[in-house]
């Protein structure tokens, strides 16, 4: 699995951010279970954070939703307009986050809308989630915009980064295989192999299927998650 900078998820759609001082973290999340299959919109694959390249005072937010769109659903598939996207930073440790930037797309189709908020200190905290007043910049699905100035934001499709040997886990752990995951093993009960195949043999499912994600990418000043 991918190994990566990223901060602990508090619950759906949330990311915390210990005074910027991150911890490793390891995992994903690609249809788990028959509710979050249908509802792929809502279904987080990988959160991701680190420096810009372009620019050391910036800081890099990449939400993944959406996993496992295929090639021919690449200009059909946008974000789901009934859900609040949330980065949610907490800055001293204390489970609680002291700023929100939120994401939300109106619209369906292709020209989809897409409106910031933050990062503000959110109205509400936890398990209840207020709309935060956006920014009066908007932008469009697949395309780059700054909805203030200092803050880069991307939404749109691109192709998944997690790599996963998806046939040889099933061998390893047949019971996780199920009917939506779209494989079946003969006996379940019975591991084929005991560990991961080398580099060399591995084989990325994710690629060698064309898979892609939705991206959620924001841009900002490190300056403005703390404070």
């Amino acid at each position: 699995m991918i190994n990566r900078n990223k901060l602990a998820l508090l619950g759906l759609f949330i990311l915390t951010v210990p005074a910027m001082l991150l911890t490793t973290a390891r995992g994903s999340d690609h249809a788990d279970t028959p509710e979050i299959a249908a509802n792929p919109g809502q279904d987080i694959s990988d959160v991701f954070m680190f420096p810009s390249p372009s620019n050391a005072q910036n800081v890099v937010l990449v939400m993944n939703v959406h996993p496992l769109i295929t090639g021919g659903a690449v200009n059909s598939t946008f974000l789901d307009p009934n859900v609040l996207y949330q980065f949610k930073i907490d800055n001293n440790g204390d489970g609680v986050e002291d700023r929100v930037i939120q994401v939300k797309a109106s619209g369906s189709t292709a020209g989809q809308t897409i409106s910031v908020a933050g990062p503000v200190k959110p109205s509400a905290i936890g398990t209840v989630s207020n709309s935060e007043t956006p920014y009066g910049t908007t932008g469009t699905f697949g395309n780059a915009f700054s909805p203030t100035s200092g803050m880069n934001v991307f939404v749109g499709v691109r192709e998944d980064p997690f790599f996963f040997d998806l046939e040889q886990f099933f061998t390893i752990f047949p019971d996780r295989a199920t009917p939506v995951n779209g494989v079946t093993v003969s006996n379940p009960d019975v591991p084929q192999a005991a560990s991961w195949r080398s580099a060399a043999q591995a084989v990325d499912f994710l690629s060698a299927g064309h898979y892609n994600v939705i991206s959620i990418v924001v841009e900002l000043p490190r300056s403005k998650l703390v404070g």
